[in-house]
């Protein structure tokens, strides 16, 4: 066999590994996006069912407020809960569109970012749901007797009590927001810490990163 038909066999060689390449990384890249999408699933249905249920909350929220819009001790307090329940609700409904938006036939480091952006959203609003709660129990006391019972709470709850809840709501958040500020720049190599914020988040959604972490890698070794 001659140099050139040599050369021409490798050559030949060489476009069927290539090809054979290309093929595997096509089926890697769809096994492990479909996976992806499996994880994704109880994500998108536990993101609907939390949506669906702060409805509700908003529309009883708005009713109350409208009712009693003219008697500050009952709007006060509406009001802000209103606008909490209204901000959770818009976080839900932004998180469950980015899901229905990811698109898996876009660069994987694309879908990472986006994948990334949803967990931050999910901690941030996790992160602010517990740090207001405490601020928030006096507002929601007193929506809720008045309401739901039709009875005024402030004509049995102590004002100093009510103060006095109100002011360790204010403690709380301060004192919260300094830790969080503080140590959660620091436990980004922690892994303990990395798992309470995937746990928050979601543990499909860690395992979603995680199949994409699997392809990025694969396709960086080629």
């Amino acid at each position: 066999m001659e140099l050139d038909d040599l050369k021409v066999k490798w050559a030949q060689y060489d476009a069927k590994l290539e090809k054979s390449i290309r093929l595997n990384t096509r089926l890697l890249r769809e096994s492990r996006l479909t996976r992806v999408d499996a994880a994704l699933r109880p994500l998108s249905r536990w993101i609907v069912l939390e949506t669906l249920l702060n409805v509700p909350a908003v529309l009883l929220l708005g009713s109350f407020l409208g009712d009693h819009i003219g008697e500050p001790r009952f709007a006060v307090p509406a009001a802000l809960l209103l606008a909490c329940a209204i901000a959770i609700l818009n976080a839900g409904i932004r998180q469950w569109v980015a899901l229905r938006a990811l698109d898996y036939g876009a660069p994987i480091l694309v879908v990472q970012k986006r994948l990334a952006a949803l967990r931050v959203s999910r901690i941030r609003t996790t992160k602010w749901v517990l740090l207001l709660s405490p601020l928030l129990w006096a507002p929601l006391l007193i929506v809720g007797i008045q309401g739901l019972v039709g009875v005024d709470p402030y004509a049995f709850l102590d004002a100093k009590w009510l103060a006095a809840n109100v002011l360790f709501g204010l403690v709380v958040l301060v004192v919260m927001l300094w830790i969080s500020r503080r140590y959660l720049d620091r436990g980004k190599q922690s892994p303990g810490l990395q798992r309470l914020l995937d746990s928050i988040a979601g543990r499909s959604l860690a395992s979603a990163t995680g199949h994409l972490d699997e392809i990025a890698r694969f396709e960086q070794e080629l």
